[in-house]
């Protein structure tokens, strides 16, 4: 990309909470002055260089941001990515509301989504949301006022058992958990609507130490639905209650369901089922 002596920008909200609009306008107060580097907000998109997107794109705004995008001059037409939402769909790459075509979409995928899904992304600052130093300096790259500190690598994730042998290779590690890692994903996904993201992974944590104590036992369901009443009880937060419950119900649903399919596959094909 040429050095550029000045842009003008044009700013599309893709569905986002208002957090990362809110940091774009404190960039472009008298405290951060942007326009000091030549950048200069537009209200039409013909006449812009520079297309800031935040929001993980819902399906009501993916035809605005194409026509948007497309209404641009065809050169230099650098689309900007700010925020974790535009960049990947952030927390909400999996909902209903957002236009997500990838294949891989899933509760035990990985994620994926974002303005990407339609048009390509040139820049890409993440951040929930960024600060305005971090999109100064994301804009500083673009115009060529500041060099990447970073460079890119590229890493391969090697099947289990295989040992590397190249710099870029590194062993494939599963974390060592009492439940295979397809529950732990789908658990810690489906948790994120009782608890939400800030207390997940710690009610997560002791469910799953619980289920180790339980699997140790001759009859892991009472035992479990033991340990988890003793929980309950000693635990004085309600919300963590509803989700130890919601956890010990959900386990046992996707354990009965995984080990239907594992020996209905080993049933039709003589191979051990990865369930």
């Amino acid at each position: 990309m040429a050095r550029l002596k000045s842009v003008w920008v044009y700013h599309v909200d893709a569905g986002s909470c208002n957090g990362c609009d809110i940091e774009v306008l404190d960039v472009l107060s008298p405290y951060y002055d942007l326009e000091r580097l030549g950048i200069k907000v537009v209200p039409n998109p013909r006449h812009a260089d520079v297309l800031f997107i935040t929001g993980p794109l819902t399906r009501q705004t993916r035809i605005a941001l194409k026509k948007a995008y497309e209404a641009m001059p065809p050169k230099p037409r650098i689309v900007v990515a700010v925020g974790t939402c535009a960049s990947s769909g952030g927390i909400f790459y999996n909902s209903y509301a957002l236009y997500n075509t990838s294949p891989q979409r899933g509760r035990d995928r990985l994620r994926s989504g974002g303005p990407e899904m339609i048009v390509p992304i040139d820049m890409y600052i993440p951040g929930c949301p960024p600060s305005p130093e971090e999109i100064l300096y994301g804009v500083a790259q673009l115009l060529g006022i500041k060099e990447k500190k970073m460079k890119g690598e590229y890493w391969i994730a090697l099947p289990p058992g295989e040992e590397p042998s190249k710099e870029n290779e590194i062993k494939f590690k599963i974390p060592d958990r009492p439940i295979p890692l397809r529950y732990w994903l789908t658990l810690r996904e489906e948790l994120r609507r009782v608890v939400g993201y800030y207390d997940r992974d710690a009610v997560l944590e002791d469910f799953i130490a619980l289920v180790g104590k339980a699997f140790e036992s001759e009859n892991p369901r009472e035992k479990l639905h033991d340990l988890v009443t003793g929980y309950f009880l000693r635990e004085k937060d309600s919300r963590i209650k509803v989700a130890m419950r919601f956890l010990e119900n959900e386990f046992w649903r996707l354990y009965d369901e995984y080990r239907s399919l594992g020996e209905s596959i080993r049933h039709k094909y003589p191979v051990t089922a990865g369930v």
